[in-house]
């Protein structure tokens, strides 16, 4: 049965197609296929160079392939970031009787919006979401209004759009009460093109948020991308509280020592099951959906948690590899939170090959562990050996 969401853009698409009522889903999405594979073209092969985009959404069967295809696939990434913030992070906002308010910065239909309003919810599922969504584009605007009033998003949900492009930054007359939550899903790159520095912008954001409030910033997980937002996240964890705090995803305010180094760069890698329609669409787009991946950053004005490593452990880490099967030993690699890169070898020995595959598949990269165990150095350069087990990490 499709969810809320799928039926609200399969009618989207209809309605662009001009397929009869009668046309079933399978047949309507065969016809779709089209537009979702030029439209994903659009996005990798045929990727403008100066990464100014046309305003796509502003044409029904582009917005209706968008709403099929890539709308869910913002919405998980959003989720899976927002809900580290709100559980393993605390930093849900509080109680209170007020709505909770989220800014949608360069929002087209508000996947990121939605994904946050589906996450507070499930905290407060009595307490009133108000979404406010910025973007320059009418139709993309149109469709989240839309995707909210047709109870897609849920109760207690409700929309209101600015029509603004965030490439000339955010209109000075916004005047919006402070908000819980300000949301950047990869539209970073669109406000401040890369490489430029993303830190001036993010840091203009600031008198928008209130004081327990957290501004998450997703983007592709390109190492242009990826390292450009690194960067602005560790000079704000450099400087604590002028005007931010770096609550997420590191566990401390150290630099990255993969920015340092330089040959990797710190991203998420997430599993998830795509919506049926969307599995169906990828049966002949051969686009790998079995992994989300992503960066992101949350920053606020308070002080974050602070992750201790517990009594007889050896260390927290975040993991930033995954964790890699070979024939003796299990290999990762994490960051503490003063910011040591730890590369660690679990030996396998006595394991059965099933169990050492069911233990790899239980970590995905970004996940946090404690090392319930003793590392030994393995002739230096940042190199140990585990014996013990990984935990998941709980405040």
């Amino acid at each position: 049965m499709p969810s809320p969401s799928e039926i609200f853009w399969l009618e989207k698409t209809r309605a662009a197609l001009s397929v009869p009522a009668g046309t079933d889903t399978e047949t309507l999405l065969e016809k779709a296929r089209t537009d979702v594979r030029a439209l994903s073209d659009l996005f990798t092969t045929e990727r403008p160079r100066d990464g100014k985009f046309r305003d796509y959404m502003s044409e029904p069967r582009l917005l209706a392939a968008y709403g099929l295809f890539f709308f869910p696939q913002s919405f998980a990434r959003a989720r899976f970031a927002l809900r580290r913030l709100f559980g393993l992070c605390g930093r849900a906002p509080e109680d209170a009787p007020a709505p909770l308010r989220v800014l949608d910065l360069g929002s087209g239909a508000a996947p990121c919006g939605f994904a946050a309003a589906a996450e507070l919810r499930e905290i407060f599922p009595e307490r009133k979401i108000l979404i406010t969504a910025l973007d320059r584009s009418r139709a993309a605007l149109d469709a989240a209004r839309a995707f909210a009033a047709a109870g897609a998003a849920g109760g207690n949900v409700a929309v209101e759009t600015v029509r603004a492009d965030l490439r000339k930054g955010v209109p000075a007359e916004l005047a919006l009460p402070p908000q819980d939550l300000i949301l950047l899903g990869w539209s970073l790159n669109e406000a401040v093109p890369a490489p430029a520095d993303a830190a001036p912008f993010l840091k203009s954001l600031a008198p928008l948020l209130a004081e327990r409030g957290a501004l998450v910033a997703l983007e592709p997980a390109l190492k242009i991308t990826a390292e450009r937002l690194q960067r602005a996240s560790d000079a704000f964890a450099a400087n604590p509280g002028k005007p931010f705090f770096r609550l997420a995803p590191e566990l401390g305010a150290h630099p990255c020592p993969l920015l340092r180094e330089g040959i990797f760069w710190n991203h998420e890698a997430r599993k998830w099951t795509p919506p049926e329609t969307l599995a169906f669409l990828n049966r002949t787009l051969f686009r790998d959906l079995s992994v989300l991946k992503f960066s992101w950053c949350a920053l606020g004005k308070t002080p974050g948690r602070t992750f201790a490593v517990p009594e007889g452990a050896a260390d927290v880490v975040r993991l930033v590899s995954p964790l890699e099967a070979t024939k003796s030993c299990l290999r990762f690699v994490g960051v503490n939170p003063r910011g040591e890169k730890i590369s660690a070898e679990i030996p396998t020995r006595g394991l059965s090959k099933s169990k050492v595959k069911k233990i790899a598949a239980e970590w995905e990269r970004g996940d946090v562990a404690v090392l319930a165990g003793t590392l030994s150095p393995l002739g230096g350069n940042g190199l140990f050996r585990f014996a013990g087990t990984l935990k998941k990490y709980a405040p």
